[in-house]
């Protein structure tokens, strides 16, 4: 509507020009025109010099529109007139009403920023935010009361609290998740960083969540501990209670009201019954022995030697290793990696020592289990790799499912108790862990991530 007002009066203006150029050039041809031909001039002049005004009227207050715009001032207004013409009133509204709406949308944008600011200063977590230059844009209390700092103005600031820790966190890589362990004022704080990169105007920003975990940790220990415990006092008590009642009984075979028998009073019975349970003794001792030498080898664990390897050539050794147990048990094994070139930069011989301890495992509760099967398979999620190993054997119950990678933990007759916790110690040296889900029945799928 606007628009068409405009383009009428330029319309009209051009064609009063036209006409009075069309006039001047008929009065040139006509004898005492001369005053007429004079004042068409004139007025030629006028409407020309009109035309211009009226062009560049506009076009400057579309300019200081632009301008105000462009700098983000929304105190100007284009007042309507009287004397303006409808065109210039109705475009006026628009304008006018188009700062308001930038105004609004600037005020409701005023409100989010502090309402962002507020809730960030008053979360318990830490927020930490700086860009490529290392310019802190956002550091809330918690961040700054965690790392024992009045103010921060660039990550760099961060070296007085330890020495490196600026460019750890520099390094820090989108979506990992961190430990770091500080001496803050003498105390030991276990600090754990999650990350997340973005863009603002081209400015790339890293954003730090830090939460100090020290407390869940250390009850994650006791509790760790506890569990370790009991079942080392279970397997210990096991052995003694035997070698404690056996002794005893040795000793009263040999003792009569506290004095030592004779050798006339020691038949040949009873020197049997002596040898047999000396035996016993030495085999308990020997389970004991065996027992804490395992434990020993569970704590020395060797260092991984990372190198790359294609994961399905270590799925085809363990296909030939396993492959005529399976055919014997009747299980249907199979294994998948996608893609099929897929990588995995690890010790390939201790990833292959967990692979075999499922794999065993999975054996074992399929023995009852009808159309049994096992499968293997290597997948990228998040662009990380993952091997999953799923059967349809007993599975694990609910209760158990939680002391299953306690060292010494078994639900096997003849179990050690070791495989578990020892893959997962060995997952926990490639920087990966390894995780179960149980449908007794049904499903077990243990998945390894690296």
């Amino acid at each position: 509507m606007v628009y068409s007002k405009f383009r009428l009066n330029i319309i009209l203006q051009v064609v009063l020009i036209a006409a009075t150029t069309a006039a001047f050039f008929w009065t040139l041809d006509q004898e005492y025109m001369l005053i007429t031909s004079s004042s068409l001039v004139i007025l030629w002049i006028l409407e020309i010099i009109y035309l211009i005004w009226y062009l560049q009227r506009i076009q400057r207050d579309l300019i200081k529109f632009i301008t105000a715009i462009k700098y983000n001032d929304v105190s100007i207004s284009f007042h309507k007139k009287k004397k303006i013409d409808k065109a210039f009133q109705s475009l006026y509204h628009e304008l006018n009403n188009i700062i308001q709406d930038i105004s609004e949308v600037r005020s409701e944008k005023e409100t989010e920023h502090q309402y962002f600011q507020n809730t960030i200063k008053h979360i318990a977590i830490g927020i930490l935010a700086f860009d490529e230059t290392g310019k802190i844009e956002v550091c809330n209390e918690s961040a700054l009361k965690l790392l024992d700092k009045h103010s921060l103005k660039n990550i760099s600031d961060l070296e007085s609290v330890q020495v490196g820790l600026s460019n750890q966190f520099i390094k820090l890589k989108p979506g990992n998740n961190k430990l770091f362990k500080l001496n803050i004022d003498n105390e030991i704080i276990q600090l754990s960083v999650k990350t997340a990169n973005f863009k603002i105007k081209s400015r790339e920003i890293k954003l730090l969540s830090l939460q100090n975990i020290k407390s869940e940790i250390d009850q994650s220990e006791v509790d760790a501990w506890q569990k370790l415990i009991r079942v080392l006092t279970h397997e210990i008590m096991n052995s003694v209670s035997p070698i404690k009642l056996l002794s005893g009984s040795l000793i009263e075979m040999y003792e009569e009201n506290n004095q030592v028998k004779t050798i006339e009073q020691i038949d040949h019975s009873t020197i049997e019954n002596s040898l047999l349970g000396l035996k016993t003794i030495r085999k308990r001792s020997e389970g004991l022995s065996n027992f804490v030498e395992t434990y020993k080898n569970l704590t020395q664990i060797p260092k991984p030697k990372m190198k790359e390897f294609a994961v399905s050539d270590m799925f085809e050794h363990l296909k030939t290793l396993f492959n005529k147990d399976f055919q014997e048990k009747a299980i249907d094994f199979s294994f998948s990696c996608n893609p099929k070139d897929l990588i995995l930069h690890a010790d390939e011989k201790l990833i292959e020592q967990v692979l075999i301890n499922l794999m065993k495992n999975s054996s074992e509760a399929l023995l009852s289990t009808k159309n049994s099967y096992l499968k293997i398979t290597a997948e990228l999620h998040d662009e990380k790799p993952l091997i999953k190993v799923s059967d349809n054997g007993k599975g694990i119950t609910h209760e158990e499912i939680d002391n299953i990678f306690i060292p010494f933990f078994t639900t096997k007759e003849k179990g050690s108790g070791i495989g578990l916790s020892l893959s997962r110690q060995i997952m926990h040296l490639h920087g990966g862990n390894i995780m179960v889900r149980s449908t007794p029945d049904v499903e077990t799928i243990f998945t390894l991530t690296f």
